[in-house]
């Protein structure tokens, strides 16, 4: 059984070859000789941010230090957790910033730490999952994230990051991006832990904004104030395709990022426009994309 599932926990590609779905290529691995599969977690990761605009990450060795403990616990245990119990093999922390502590990282105030994790994914296809979805999609749209770490252990796979917080410059970053090719038409949201769609099954590929800036105006649930105030997505024939909109506020998950969803799976090979519209600290804001879906 595939599935994934998301922790949101707070305490240079080319990007022609990145659209035909080609290997990007990572100039900068963070350090040297890192595994063959968090090079392939992280080039792929950087692929995505070719796509919208931002800057690569890099992985951290004390990242992946305590990713692949994660991994590893999860593995010997058969068990998907972003919690690990101290009574069991493999313990080293029982949240992903006590294990980053264990592994020697110096997280200190003014970062934020998020870790996603999977069962059943080769490492570019976790990847690929955890964008295609909601809540898992947030660390990767995230413009300010910077250093991550990737570990695998037989069938799990858990990945770290790490991004300053509050972020920089004021920034909303729209998935899929305009001009995307090759858009996954469908997304199952029962395969998403916590559901985003707990009344469906398969829909439509989410269409989501994230934003980020230097300064707060909101509460620890919703730190921009942002809100959703319209969306629309227009198909290949010309007719509104029936969406739901997201409310940040009633998400926690959501803290960062507005959603549009398709409530049924989008047409294969066909163009679509999504327009959304938010308001974030004051301050509205539209944001445009047209994409092509896959078969």
């Amino acid at each position: 059984m595939r599935a994934i599932w998301l922790g949101l926990l707070w305490s240079g590609c080319a990007a022609e070859k990145a659209k035909e779905g080609l290997p990007c290529g990572t100039d900068d691995l963070g350090y040297a000789l890192p595994e063959e599969f968090a090079v392939e977690a992280l080039d792929r990761s950087n692929c995505y941010r070719d796509w919208m605009g931002l800057e690569a990450g890099v992985l951290d060795p004390l990242l992946d230090d305590a990713s692949q403990s994660h991994a590893e616990y999860m593995a010997g245990n058969d068990v998907m957790t972003h919690q690990q119990d101290s009574g069991l093999p493999g313990f080293t922390g029982e949240w992903v910033w006590d294990r980053v502590a264990t592994a020697g990282f110096d997280y200190v105030p003014g970062l934020g730490i998020s870790e996603v994790v999977a069962k059943a994914y080769a490492p570019a296809a976790a990847v690929d999952a955890w964008v295609a979805s909601v809540y898992h999609r947030i660390p990767f749209t995230s413009p300010y994230w910077n250093s991550v770490g990737f570990g695998l252990s037989g069938d799990f796979t858990s990945m770290t990051f790490i991004t300053p917080f509050p972020h920089g410059a004021r920034t909303a970053v729209i998935y899929p991006t305009d001009g995307q090719i090759d858009v996954v038409p469908t997304f199952d949201s029962d395969w998403e832990v916590p559901d985003p769609a707990p009344d469906r099954g398969v829909v439509g590929m989410p269409i989501t904004v994230t934003v980020a800036d230097e300064m707060m105006n909101g509460d620890d649930q919703n730190p921009y104030n942002l809100e959703l105030v319209a969306g629309t997505l227009i198909g290949p024939d010309g007719a509104e395709v029936e969406v739901r909109l997201s409310d940040p506020s009633d998400d926690a998950h959501l803290y960062q990022m507005a959603l549009m969803l398709p409530l049924e799976p989008l047409e294969s090979r066909a163009e679509y426009e999504a327009v959304m519209t938010i308001e974030w600290n004051g301050r509205s804001e539209t944001l445009v994309t047209t994409f092509v879906t896959s078969d």
